[in-house]
């Protein structure tokens, strides 16, 4: 009976740390807007099933790579398999679509492509109809390499309501046929902004262009992270990033699953945000409860 018991226990541990997620690829999309068939892939963590919703992680890929670049040359799906496993992120699913090199905005170089309405407009439709997905805020986060960064730096501020963390690796910020981000980011209030982090190697194309975009959001008051180390402009480097992708957003997903939302502040202005946006200025420290939500402040 004992041995028989252990063998179960063990059986059941080995379950657990083989659990594998399923990255389905090549998920075909007609648009309306683009006139084409596009693609996207996506991981789903082991066990997903329709009876419960999850997070949603968007990555975005550089100049000339396609939907399926994280899957054949990073191990984010077995980074998320591992982290989910032993219990340090919430299961989420991940969405890496096809940007071509249209740099992720509309005309880009007057070529006609309006990928970035198609994005917003027909994407995230179809991706969080066809899954079972959280549609809140706190929910989704985007995530970008090259091309890639600026697409979800460009994102992440221009359509703030949606993304409640953005990280943009090696990230292009301007140029390339895209309006410049020191351009872009004055334009909206610090207080609005999902989370950021910028990483970039101190070899890569665009080290001194993030060095002089982290300042421009210092100066601006925008709350960030900036990450520089030794690195090129290449996988190695990306892949290094890829479980400090997870457990970023991670964190503010498990906060969106627990039902408490998060608070954020800034010691130099009187008011406090939720991640949805909304000013929380007449709550108080502690456990609120607003609308049935839980909201934390320290």
């Amino acid at each position: 009976m004992l041995v028989l018991m252990a063998c179960t226990d063990n059986q059941d541990i080995l379950a657990q740390t083989e659990a594998k997620g399923v990255v389905e690829r090549d998920i075909t999309l007609h648009s309306t807007i683009l006139g084409r068939d596009m693609k996207y892939s996506v991981y789903l963590p082991a066990g997903y099933t329709t009876t419960k919703q999850y997070p949603v992680l968007y990555l975005l890929h550089g100049y000339g790579g396609d939907q399926n670049d994280w899957w054949e040359y990073d191990d984010i799906a077995d980074d998320a398999d591992a982290m989910i496993a032993a219990g340090e992120i919430p299961e989420m699913i991940i969405v890496t679509p096809d940007g071509r090199t249209w740099m992720y905005i509309d005309n880009c170089y007057g070529n006609g492509i309006n990928y970035e309405q198609y994005f917003f407009e027909e994407l995230i439709e179809d991706v969080e109809t066809r899954y079972s997905i959280r549609r809140d805020r706190g929910s989704r986060a985007i995530g970008g390499f090259s091309m890639g960064g600026y697409g979800a730096l460009r994102y992440g501020v221009m359509h703030n309501e949606l993304f409640c963390y953005v990280y943009a690796m090696s990230s292009v910020i301007g140029g390339y046929g895209a309006q410049d981000m020191g351009d872009i980011i004055g334009d909206y209030d610090p207080l609005q902004l999902p989370g950021i982090t910028l990483e970039c190697g101190d070899r890569d194309y665009f080290t001194y262009d993030n060095r002089e975009f982290s300042a421009l959001l210092t100066s601006l008051g925008v709350t960030h992270e900036h990450i520089e180390r030794s690195g090129g402009h290449d996988w190695t480097f990306w892949s290094a990033c890829s479980p400090k992708i997870l457990s970023k957003v991670g964190s503010l997903f498990t906060a969106s699953d627990s039902g408490i939302q998060s608070i954020r502040s800034d010691k130099h202005q009187p008011d406090i945000y939720g991640l949805d946006g909304i000013r929380r200025n007449g709550l108080q420290k502690g456990l609120n409860i607003v609308g049935g939500a839980k909201i934390f402040i320290q």
